[in-house]
């Protein structure tokens, strides 16, 4: 377990620092995935997650 752990911070890291190079090297095109992009992935993910929490409940109740 603390390898698998060791591994995750290690790759957290690397993606950190692969989004600060990408970010200083396009300025523009960072800007938007970080205050536009990134927005919309998080209020997709709700939006999916969401919808298959409640469709099996909403089939069982006979709501569908």
């Amino acid at each position: 377990m603390p390898a698998l752990k060791e591994r995750l911070i290690h790759w957290g890291e690397q993606f950190d620092a692969a989004m600060e190079r990408y970010i200083f090297h396009h300025r523009f095109l960072g800007f938007l995935m970080v205050f536009i992009g990134m927005p919309l992935v998080t209020l997709a993910a709700v939006c999916i997650c969401s919808t298959l929490i409640v469709l099996p409940i909403a089939w069982l109740w006979g709501l569908i």
